[in-house]
């Protein structure tokens, strides 16, 4: 309870302050002028950053008690988001910039004793200082940059960082880091409370003061996690932990250094600017590289008490696979579109027909439209009878409300039957993780059908056209509870899975909704119905 609490605090705190922020951007300076590198036409607060290391540090610091080392690191965190606040409002040259994320980094590791020490690449015991000191600085002046250079799009930092600290935080649940916990979910509730502006198109960034924010607490989270908090995991593990923000940094250095040039100097030669240089439009661009990174965060997962050796050639061959994927298509001359789709690859013609819009939409309409019913109906009426009276007397008042207010004819009465069905969307995936079913197989295709409903939801909301839209960050927050539903930490709590169940089917029943027309009352029948089943168990 206290972790969500400090959840909603962060997520609030920072969607005021930014909001706040976003009005006193122009007076500050702190406003992001467009250039011949940068994808936005307009200029854009960037303030967005601000509020969320404020949001962060004053709600840790009023309800969550941290010891000395997270207050250390909490130190680290303001001196580089000053920095990061110079740099927004006056450009700091990479000298400078640099100089104020050194700093930060040495009072984390000196002071907060956050050193990576433990290597299974050797059998000589823990690393030395001469070798840990500054094998720890320079990873965490990586991924501090790293997520400084990923800031390119519309909420692609943010989502990369999200992913990242939802790793961090189950990893941590895993051995009771309770202080890990709580600041990982801090800094998430920020950055949601921060996306709410800064989903495409955006009207604030967080600028440097955000991006360094969240690369350097990605960082310094990911070493406190293998070296004091569960140091039973691999002690690579956060170079998979961060992900594809230290690739694209190594690989756009390199470029850069090979060219002859300053690896510091900007460019417009990062992963998400090859995506959009090979057709993708700015969602897919930020879509796909969530992607790979959710791959980089799942095998973190799964490869989390294996070998450092195994995790680092699972890391370079994912390295590889990154590298080479721009130059193959380029080679190939393959593009996701054309400005003449005559000139597109038989392959791409054939992979675009499938993926047409309006057969793609029509299909999970139709599917949705008759899924959700019969399921909440088959559901509800598989429930086990035992211990349902509370349910079915709430079912039946809310059953007993609409019909009242309908009869009676008083306004409002479709926002009523809305709420009916929704709260039997709620009412069953709650039974079904709480009281279970009267048939041992009907648990499994329950979970079957969710599953299903998911991927052909998303579907149909990403292609609904003007009923409905999801933006990147739907989808990421979407795989992220999927995520932990399925985890074994929460094998014996079953709130995560009833909150990412209930989410897919509200979504489905909103998609249909929102359609409109004549077919819609499937949905409601279904949700009605489903409450009708539950209400009889009073009778019964």
């Amino acid at each position: 309870m206290q972790l969500f609490v400090l959840f909603l605090t962060t997520l609030f705190l920072a969607m005021v302050l930014v909001a706040a922020l976003i009005k006193l951007s122009a007076p500050l300076g702190l406003v992001d002028i467009p250039d011949a590198r940068k994808v936005h036409a307009s200029a854009i607060p960037r303030v967005g950053g601000i509020g969320m290391v404020i949001a962060t540090i004053v709600a840790l610091l009023l309800e969550f008690e941290l010891d000395e080392r997270f207050r250390v690191c909490l130190l680290g965190a303001v001196i580089l988001s000053v920095f990061g606040l110079l740099d927004d409002r006056y450009d700091l040259n990479y000298k400078t910039k640099f100089l104020g994320q050194f700093v930060a980094v040495l009072v984390v590791v000196v002071f907060g004793d956050v050193v990576i020490r433990r290597l299974c690449f050797f059998d000589s015991g823990p690393l030395p200082d001469v070798v840990a000191y500054p094998l720890t600085v320079l990873f965490l002046l990586g991924t501090t940059n790293a997520m400084n250079l990923a800031d390119g799009l519309d909420g692609l930092a943010a989502g990369l960082s999200i992913l990242s600290l939802a790793c961090i935080a189950f990893l941590a649940d895993l051995a009771d880091g309770q202080q890990t916990i709580a600041t990982a979910v801090a800094i998430l509730g920020a950055i949601l409370g921060f996306l709410r502006y800064n989903t495409h198109p955006a009207i604030v960034f967080m600028g440097d003061t955000g991006s360094q924010f969240l690369g350097f607490s990605a960082g310094v989270l990911a070493v406190l996690l293998t070296q004091k908090v569960n140091t039973a995991l691999s002690g690579s593990l956060p170079l998979l932990i961060v992900g594809l923000p230290i690739i694209d940094t190594l690989q756009v250095m390199s470029q850069r250094i090979f060219k002859g040039v300053s690896p510091f100097k900007p460019d417009r030669n990062h992963f998400h600017h090859k995506l959009l240089a090979l057709g993708f439009d700015h969602y897919e661009a930020v879509l796909a590289t969530y992607a790979v990174q959710a791959t980089c965060i799942l095998l973190a997962y799964f490869l989390r008490y294996e070998s450092d050796l195994l995790v680092l050639v699972v890391y370079l061959t994912l390295f590889g696979a990154v590298a080479a994927f721009v130059p193959l298509a380029r080679a190939f001359h393959w593009r996701l579109r054309r400005a003449h789709q005559g000139e597109a690859s038989f392959l791409t013609q054939k992979l675009n027909l499938i993926l047409e819009k309006a057969w793609l939409d029509k299909t999970a309409y139709q599917t949705t439209r008759l899924t959700v019913p019969m399921f909440l109906v088959g559901t509800a009426a598989s429930m086990d009878e035992e211990n349902l009276d509370q349910i079915a007397v709430f079912a039946a008042g809310i059953l007993l409300a609409w019909l009242v207010w309908l009869a009676a004819r008083l306004p409002g009465a479709g926002f009523i039957e809305r709420m009916a069905v929704y709260s039997s969307v709620i009412l069953v995936v709650y039974l079904a993780q709480t009281v279970g079913f009267e048939y041992s197989e009907a648990d499994r295709w329950f979970n079957y059908v969710i599953v299903f409903l998911a991927v052909i939801v998303a579907v149909g909301v990403r292609f609904s056209g003007r009923y409905f839209s999801l933006t990147p960050s739907d989808f990421l927050v979407m795989f992220v509870l999927l995520a932990a539903a399925n985890l074994p930490v929460f094998n014996q709590v079953n709130y995560a899975k009833i909150a990412v169940q209930s989410a897919i089917l509200l979504y489905g029943v909103e998609y249909v909704l929102r359609r409109g027309g004549g077919t819609v009352w499937a949905v409601r029948c279904g949700g009605i119905l489903a409450l009708l089943s539950l209400a009889c168990r009073v009778v019964i």
